[in-house]
């Protein structure tokens, strides 16, 4: 077997494999870090640029919660895709993040979840309560 199979075998055996345990893999260019804009620029940066790769974490984040609504998955298993998502955004404490939990009400949202029906969802009845849930709530809405 060629160096090239052996290969191009092991990336599809990976691929099968992240997609069992629930993991979203997409794609996005550019490396958000923070829901603050000031936080991807460093001064003299291009805030057009800023703006889409916060956009890009904030829909990976809506694609990833559609996902779990729609296929029904586990609290945990929801928890570890949101941070490898956030990770390969550069951000580290996605739980502290305001735009982590706007995306994730984006993503009930365009999910076709009612309301009063987000309190009843694995994971989402975790977290009723508090600034997260008021972020959850404002992302839903807008």
């Amino acid at each position: 077997m060629s160096y090239l199979s052996v290969v191009r075998n092991l990336l599809l055996a990976v691929a099968c494999l992240a997609l069992l345990a629930g993991c979203s893999i997409s794609y996005s260019s550019g490396k958000s870090s923070d829901s603050s804009v000031s936080s991807f620029s460093s001064g003299g940066g291009d805030t057009k640029k800023v703006d889409e790769e916060a956009g890009n974490y904030v829909d990976d984040v809506a694609s990833a919660t559609k996902m779990f609504v729609s296929q029904g998955g586990n609290d945990e298993g929801f928890q570890r895709n949101i941070a490898f998502i956030a990770g390969k955004h550069g951000i580290t404490a996605w739980g502290n993040d305001d735009s982590t939990f706007m995306a994730m009400g984006k993503g009930l949202k365009q999910s076709g979840i009612k309301e009063d029906r987000i309190s009843t969802l694995p994971y989402f009845s975790t977290i009723t309560e508090g600034h997260n849930y008021e972020m959850l709530m404002k992302g839903y809405k807008e």
